[in-house]
């Protein structure tokens, strides 16, 4: 199959352009910066497409002679609305007949109603962001395109976000401040696992115009996930919690912690995935707990330093 990733040089874009060049996919890289995809990516069995998601030639020529597409790319909370536009580009482009996988995360849930929430769970987000990715997922379902909603990410591959930060401040011995209640029911996956999640519906008709969950591994705290990265790393635990409503001014006067802002209710929420349609209908399940996963992202952390 001919798949062509956006969002390339991501987190989520390499991952999945390595597990489908594992996979034996004809892979397709769209990227604004080519010399960047190909310091992060060392796999040369890729096409490497240079274009901007934001303009609709480069897309539609970037798309010729693909199958499906999985859309990685995801601007920054203050230019979210972007993400508009992004995907009426890519729509047009794959044209009727192709397959469309998008990224779904759980910023769509306010209060769970259930102790896992499926894709049958009411979408009732109290933020803005919420209320727009909930909107972008059912634009695609709508187009018969498939969601697959993950979880926080981490591992080998993830250089930014909360996840990778707590592990750099563990690996340094540092104390750790986490947001929220450091003790509610809590996952995350790991980026592998997150791969073969969002390349498990190519080829499988059934996952057209369906929303799926993947789950983490197993139910943790935050509290337990941090200690397992100090263990790792070899230091005592330090880790303090954060007032879910705290803010710095400094964060306030910046644009993306006044975006996200009106998230954090979700880091004092047990908000866990159900696992069960993605298992039943496509077969995947994660296979990296979280101790074996910590002590590879630990590994390859300090190999980029050495």
């Amino acid at each position: 199959m001919n798949v062509t990733v956006t969002g390339a040089t991501g987190t989520l874009g390499l991952a999945c352009i390595e597990m489908l060049v594992r996979a034996g996919h004809q892979v397709r890289a769209f990227v604004r910066d080519p010399a960047k995809f190909e310091r992060l990516c060392s796999e040369t069995r890729v096409e490497v497409v240079e274009g901007d998601i934001l303009e609709r030639a480069t897309v539609a020529a970037a798309l010729e002679m693909t199958d499906a597409a999985i859309h990685c790319v995801d601007f920054a909370p203050s230019q979210y609305s972007l993400n508009w536009e992004a995907l009426r580009h890519l729509l047009e482009g794959l044209g009727p007949g192709k397959q469309l996988v998008y990224p779904g995360n759980v910023w769509v849930f306010g209060i769970p109603e259930a102790e896992r929430l499926g894709p049958d769970h009411p979408k009732a987000s109290p933020s803005r962001l919420g209320k727009v990715k909930a909107d972008l997922e059912k634009a695609v379902t709508a187009k018969d395109g498939t969601v697959v909603r993950l979880p926080d990410v981490y591992g080998p591959g993830v250089y930014g976000g909360r996840l990778r930060s707590i592990f750099d401040r563990a690996l340094a011995g540092k104390t750790l401040h986490i947001r929220g209640d450091l003790d509610r029911r809590w996952e995350c996956l790991y980026i592998a696992d997150a791969a073969r999640a969002l390349i498990a519906p190519l080829e499988r008709p059934r996952a057209r115009g369906v929303d799926y969950t993947a789950p983490g591994s197993a139910v943790i705290t935050p509290r337990e996930f941090a200690s397992l990265i100090f263990q790792a790393a070899g230091h005592s635990p330090r880790i303090r919690r954060v007032p879910t409503g705290f803010h710095t001014i400094f964060q306030l006067l910046r644009r993306e912690h006044r975006a996200q802002r009106e998230l954090a209710y979700v880091d004092d929420l047990p908000i866990l995935l159900d696992g069960t349609l993605i298992r039943q209908e496509l077969g995947w399940v994660p296979e990296v707990d979280y101790r074996d996963g910590v002590k590879r992202t630990v590994k390859w952390i300090r190999g980029l330093s050495s």
